[in-house]
Order: structure tokens, then sequence, then C-alpha cells
């Protein structure tokens, strides 16, 4: 147990599926909405449709097949994708008008010291 109710299948689950997530957000050009749609079917079929059929013991040892399926999952969309397909690459996904920032062009002026 890591604090109150939450086990250490749920942290490992939870790594899991962070991975396949934010592929899936940053593939569907920022979506919310899939990721929406996502998090409630994994609530629904996991949280609330599997767990109420397993206690104790089975309980426990279903929490750690879910969390080894996310996880597994997690290592083909790493091996699949790779890492250039892991991180943001859509223009919805930047703010328009922001320029890189350079060390030679200041927006604020300096302040005068006394001297």
């Amino acid at each position: 147990m890591v604090v109150g109710d939450v086990h250490w299948s749920d942290t490992v689950s939870i790594m899991g599926a962070v991975i396949v997530f934010n592929w899936v957000f940053n593939n569907a050009n920022g979506s919310v909405l899939i990721i929406m749609l996502m998090h409630a079917t994994n609530n629904a079929v996991s949280g609330q449709f599997f767990s109420p059929m397993f206690s104790g013991a089975d309980s426990v040892r279903q929490s750690w097949m879910l969390a080894a399926l996310w996880c597994a999952v997690a290592i083909v969309v790493v091996i699949l994708a790779g890492p250039a397909h892991l991180s943001r690459t859509h223009k919805k996904q930047e703010e328009k008008g922001a320029e890189e920032p350079s060390a030679t062009t200041s927006t604020v002026p300096p302040v005068p010291r006394p001297a």
C-alpha cells in the first residue's frame, strides 16, 4: 500500500496508462474528446464492470493483471511508435504567435541600477 486505499498495482497501472493516453492525445491532434472517452471507458469497464466480480486475493490478482496489460500496451506503443511519435508534433498543440526565446533579444528593458 502506498497511502490509504491505493495499491501498488494501481500505481503501476497508472504509469502504463499515462504513456498510452499521452500517445493517443499527441497522435489525435490534441483532441481532448478521445482522451475523455478512453478515460470513461477504462473506468466503466475496469472499475464498475469487472472489479465487483472479484474479491479478496482474486481482486488483487485482477488488479495486477490490469496493470500488466497497461504496461504491455505501453511497451508496444513505445516500440512501434518510437520516440519521434511520443511527443507533440502538431501545430494545433503549439501556441500561435509564440516565438523561440533567444539570448540576444530581450522583451523587458533592463532596470537601471543606482551607482
